[in-house]
């Protein structure tokens, strides 16, 4: 017994020396060990787990990126452990176009995807343009990102997707499809009526490199795994564990140049569908990576465990070995995998409201060259198919019942939506887009200064429900709406409510149901009112003026 303990102590100190010695090589370490569940979700709220798989005794085999910044505080907790074998997948590189599209059997130079971003836009003028995410990244490469539409300088009150890849520099499998789905796109509208469609019907964005510099940390002509290419930025930062969390509205890494343009982009544009691809696993991640499905689901949990389906079971039809082994079949909710803090998964759908996915293209993060035609093949229809989801569900538009004017509306359906899972309108065209699993919904339409309207509506899977609504105008109140504020909104303690100029008689605080939660006799200018006791969630607020008049305002109770 004794024999086997000092062989045992042996062998993890020449490991743990090994780790050391290549903190003094590498930029960062990948180590596997063995953890039960509690330690898993400990580990994953402090490191950046990056592939978990459950053994028959409960424990999770797991690995484990640490970058030079975290290698130390790794080695404090005496965790026995094992370096992760480094291995190269054998890669070619295109350095032209021409060597790139011919047979698609390689990856880009940063010249060749540069290039091929800008001939995307000059060979088809009509449906392409070329956006900047970043302009300038720390080692000086751009985040670009393809606008594809059949009318690029009016978005006509389409649903808009979004889809963005390699936010882990050294998982390049989504980066080599986010171009090819490019190219596909492009040369097949107006020959494949599935394409021209999706394009008519949808405005596409589509980034195929987030994370340039960790792609090409060892030149623009080469890329592999790590430590050839390496998971973080140029900072050591991993970039899907820095945005803004549902536990914590600040993130110790999020001023990140890639992340904060990568958000303020995202803020810019109201998408209905978003998915970033990674490599690692082959498996449909849907919200939440902060909660278990247990803890906490997803208002959407059963409209994303059917988008997942659809996802993985087309790939089944193309190959029966592919997305298969992890989760359900290929589908998982994230924190059913494992918990993470800081996702952009996650910080999209809390903050924003879209339904943004995680999906895991390769088992490996670099396959090699010859095989990454076969894997377009596994999973270009789903990827197509995806898209065209956006489009189902219910649509309309929401405006004033006199003038038609577009109205900035919240859309939110009753005993269903919480955690922001409600849809808002974007103007100019008052346009909403609103995915969901089959079934009957009760859904209240409401404005600023407009009576709130509910519609009880028969939705039905796969298919698109078109419902225009009109909402009437509170009578008599313009003045009112001018001098009226208030704030914080969205609050969370306390909200205060004020009229400049004019007495407020009442104010009534109605839940998205239309139920009286508590009404305050104000007689005053301005009133603070005490949310500490209310649920988080959507509510009006009736505010009733001396004189009798009514303003409605929306409030947001974090």
């Amino acid at each position: 017994m004794k024999r086997t303990a000092i062989i045992l102590i042996t062998i993890i100190t020449t490991a743990m020396a090994m780790a050391q010695n290549q903190q003094l090589i590498y930029p960062e370490t990948y180590i596997e060990t063995s953890l039960d569940a509690a330690t898993l979700k400990t580990m994953s709220k402090n490191f950046s787990i990056d592939k978990v798989t459950r053994n028959a005794d409960g424990t999770f085999n797991t690995r484990i990126y640490l970058s030079y910044k975290d290698f130390d505080n790794f080695l404090s907790l005496n965790i026995p452990f094992t370096t992760a074998p480094r291995s190269r997948a054998y890669v070619q590189m295109a350095h032209n176009y021409a060597q790139m599209t011919t047979d698609w059997n390689r990856y880009p130079t940063y010249s060749t995807y540069t290039a091929m971003m800008d001939t995307f836009r000059t060979r088809y003028p009509q449906l392409c343009d070329i956006d900047t995410i970043l302009d300038d990244t720390p080692t000086h490469h751009k985040i670009l990102v393809a606008h594809i539409s059949n009318n690029l300088n009016d978005r006509e009150g389409k649903p808009s997707v979004f889809y963005t890849s390699s936010i882990h520099g050294d998982e390049v499998v989504g980066y080599y499809m986010m171009l090819r789905l490019i190219d596909y796109l492009l040369t097949n509208y107006n020959t494949d009526t599935f394409v021209t469609e999706l394009i008519n019907s949808t405005d596409i964005w589509i980034c195929p490199l987030h994370n340039p510099d960790g792609t090409y940390y060892s030149g623009d002509n080469i890329l592999n795994e790590s430590p050839t290419s390496i998971r973080s930025n140029r900072h050591g930062v991993d970039l899907n564990r820095s945005f803004p969390w549902v536990g914590n509205p600040a993130k110790e890494n999020e001023d990140e140049p890639e992340v904060q343009a990568m958000m303020a982009f995202l803020q810019s544009h109201n998408f209905t569908l978003a998915a970033n691809f990674h490599g690692g696993d082959e498996v449909f991640n849907y919200p939440w990576d902060f909660w278990t499905s247990y803890e906490h689901s997803h208002a959407d949990a059963d409209w994303w465990y059917l988008m997942g389906r659809k996802f993985a079971d087309t790939c089944h039809n193309y190959s029966p070995y592919y997305m298969r082994f992890t989760g359900d079949n290929g589908v998982t909710e994230g924190g059913d995998w494992y918990v993470i803090t800081g996702s952009m998964q996650d910080w999209h759908n809390w903050y924003l409201g879209t339904r943004h996915v995680t999906i895991e293209v390769s088992s490996d993060k670099v396959v090699a060259s010859n095989r990454l035609p076969n894997y377009w093949n596994y999973i270009s229809h789903s990827l197509l198919n995806f898209i065209a989801e956006a489009g189902n569900g219910v649509h309309g538009t929401v405006t004033d019942s006199l003038t038609g004017e577009p109205l900035e509306a919240l859309i939110h359906i009753a005993n269903h939506d919480l955690d922001h899972s409600y849809v808002e309108t974007t103007l100019p065209y008052g346009d909403y887009h609103r995915p969901i699993k089959g079934g009957q919904y009760a859904i209240t339409y409401s404005a600023n200064g407009y009576l709130p309207k509910t519609i009880t509506t028969q939705v039905a899977d796969g298919e698109r429900l078109v419902q225009n609504v009109q909402l009437t105008k509170t009578v008599g109140i313009e003045d009112y709406e001018s001098r009226l504020a208030t704030y914080p909104n969205p609050a969370k303690d306390f909200v205060t409510v004020e009229l400049h100029g004019t007495e407020i008689g009442s104010i009534t605080l109605y839940d998205i149901q239309g139920r009286s939660r508590v009404t305050y006799r104000a007689q005053t200018e301005s009133f603070t009112i005490d949310l500490s006791t209310i649920p988080a969630g959507i509510y009006i607020l009736h505010i009733k003026v001396a004189d009798g008049q009514d303003i409605f305002r929306k409030l947001t109770r974090l």
